[in-house]
This record gives C-alpha cells, structure tokens and sequence, in this order.
C-alpha cells in the first residue's frame, strides 16, 4: 500500500473514532439525564406514599366501628 492510500485509511480511521468519541458523549449526557430522571421520580414517589400514609393514619381512627 503506498503513502498516499494508507494516509487515506488512516484519516478514514480517525475520523471513525472521532464520531465513536462524540457518540459516547451524548450517551453519557443522556445516561445521566435518565439517571436524574429517576432520582427525581423515586422521590416523589417516597413523599407521595409517605403524604398518604399520613392522611390514612389521620382518618382512620375515624373509620373503626364503634363498640356495642
């Protein structure tokens, strides 16, 4: 292979890894953006539950039958 054509490959080559580099960026932002994603949905799952809770507890004395 002469100079010129394996310049080419190497170019071609580099170019490659080039968008395979920027490829893995984006997919570590959007890694990170799903990882965020369900950090702030468990939470507001945990304080629902936990707000629910809180209100059952409240209201269910006031759901237990009353002595004969």
């Amino acid at each position: 292979m002469d100079n010129e054509r394996l310049n080419s490959v190497i170019q071609m080559a580099e170019a490659h890894l080039l968008n395979v580099q920027n490829e893995l960026q984006k997919l570590h932002a959007t890694k990170q953006e799903v990882e965020n994603k369900i950090s702030e949905y468990n939470k507001y799952l945990k304080d629902s539950v936990d707000d629910v809770r809180i209100v059952k507890d409240e209201i269910e004395p006031l759901n237990t039958p009353m002595p004969e």
